[in-house]
């Protein structure tokens, strides 16, 4: 690794109040409120500076969806305006009042749009996953599920949190993204 990244150098500020907006999300048009966001990523020296939207649907239990609105002009974030970090209200007690998303890294190879973290990889982050930590669970733990992914990691917080989540942006995304990083994984776990 070559840099070790901390989300304390990232100054986050919010842009007045939130607005009245409407946007896209999986095929449909949500209508809610949009929150801007500037944040400078001290961690880099130049090309640092980032706008993001915290999108909340009016909807109690819709998605709220982060994103990059201004990406700084260097390569390797080309194309992370174009990627989100969606978080889903969780169904299971104790968690009922939180939200989560899954543990989805960029993939800095192209082949994939993300890769999933499961059982196991907790150990396999990188440093800076370690404000998360306490916050990590199995997607069981949280909600129910119909799919195979029962054993993906989450992270969980407040609804409202949108300080945290721009800061979890950064961590599955932006530094994995300038740091090349992959989940090295054991041969055995692979097949």
């Amino acid at each position: 690794m070559k840099q070790s990244y901390k989300t304390k150098k990232l100054q986050i500020e919010r842009q007045g109040e939130g607005r009245t907006a409407t946007w896209r999300f999986a095929g449909r048009t949500v209508r809610g409120t949009e929150y801007l966001y500037s944040v400078k990523d001290d961690n880099f020296s130049s090309l640092n500076r980032w706008t993001f939207a915290a999108q909340v649907p009016r909807k109690a239990y819709g998605d709220i969806v982060v994103r990059p609105v201004g990406v700084p002009s260097k390569k390797v974030w080309a194309g992370l305006d174009r990627k989100a970090v969606v978080l889903v209200r969780a169904r299971k007690n104790p968690y009922k009042s939180r939200a989560y998303c899954k543990v989805n890294l960029a993939d800095p190879s192209g082949d994939r749009t993300k890769k999933g973290t499961r059982r196991g990889d907790r150990g396999a982050l990188p440093k800076w996953f370690r404000l998360f930590r306490w916050r990590m669970r199995l997607k069981k733990t949280v909600t129910t599920t119909q799919g195979t992914d029962s054993s993906a990691q989450i992270i969980f917080m407040d609804h409202g949190d949108h300080e945290t989540m721009i800061k979890l942006y950064f961590a599955l995304k932006v530094w994995v993204m300038a740091e090349d990083f992959s989940i090295r994984r054991r041969a055995s776990d692979v097949e």
